[in-house]
């Protein structure tokens, strides 16, 4: 086997199942009309303001060349930055949310600059970086999605893109943690994400991956999206409690 080196994000591009009533089945979750509303909402926002308003408001570098509130393309593809669905717990039941994919921290002034990995929370940093110190054990989502990619190098050092999706299964599912933030005038307001990783499996590791989203056992989903009915402990040890999956992998573009 060739031998591939790792990329410098896990999880930089992920494809994620678009067809909401799908996923409201598959996993019990009622569709949240007002987080969609929301969104359009923002989306409209965007449409009536110029690019330096937009970027007076979120407190970017520099105005945005392409639209700020994005969700995927057709096949459902997303990057750091895109909306894409994701499952809370509130008023007693699953609800199925659009967050943004990569997390600002509810008491930023400015977007963190894009060389920070905000998008994928290492589990032995959740205590440690102060990005999710005041989120973990509070703000818990789920994350759907189909397939992770990641840039490798081969022992040419050519670039290749690789795709990896679970063997036998249709959908995989990982932790996350989540924020709100709202901007200084209150006219902007939207929840941001990033999923949990761990140490990867020796298939993915072998192909160049050295970090893999946690795979959530199935049966402890509730409890990870209700920190407040356990201690750090439990939540530690739910996340080490992963599906048993064999991810294959493939080249593509």
């Amino acid at each position: 086997m060739a031998h591939y080196s790792k990329g410098a994000h896990i999880c930089f591009s992920v494809q994620v199942d678009k067809d909401l009533k799908k996923l409201s089945k598959r996993f019990k979750a009622k569709v949240s009309k007002e987080s969609i509303d929301h969104f359009r909402a923002l989306q409209k926002f965007e449409h009536e303001h110029t690019a330096i308003e937009i970027k007076e408001l979120l407190g970017l570098k520099r105005k945005p060349s392409a639209n700020v509130f994005k969700e995927s393309d057709e096949r459902g593809r997303i990057y750091p930055g895109y909306y894409c669905p994701v499952i809370v717990f509130e008023n007693n039941e699953r609800n199925i949310k659009l967050m943004r994919y990569r997390v600002r921290p509810n008491n930023s002034n400015e977007e963190i600059p894009s060389k920070y990995n905000v998008f994928n929370a290492r589990l032995d940093a959740l205590e440690k970086r102060k990005t999710w110190q005041s989120i973990f054990t509070k703000n818990h989502c789920l994350f759907p999605f189909k397939k992770f990619y990641e840039w490798v190098e081969d022992e040419n050092k050519k670039k290749k893109l690789i795709s990896f999706t679970p063997q036998d299964r249709d959908t995989m599912w990982a932790p996350a943690i989540y924020d709100q933030w709202t901007s200084n005038n209150k006219e902007i307001s939207f929840e941001s994400f990033a999923l949990l990783t761990n140490d990867p499996p020796k298939e993915v590791e072998e192909m160049g991956h050295d970090r893999c989203p946690i795979f959530l056992k199935e049966n402890h989903i509730d409890d990870w999206l209700q920190p407040n009915k356990f201690n750090k402990h439990d939540l530690y040890k739910f996340l080490k409690q992963k599906e048993p999956v064999f991810y294959n992998y493939k080249f593509t573009n």
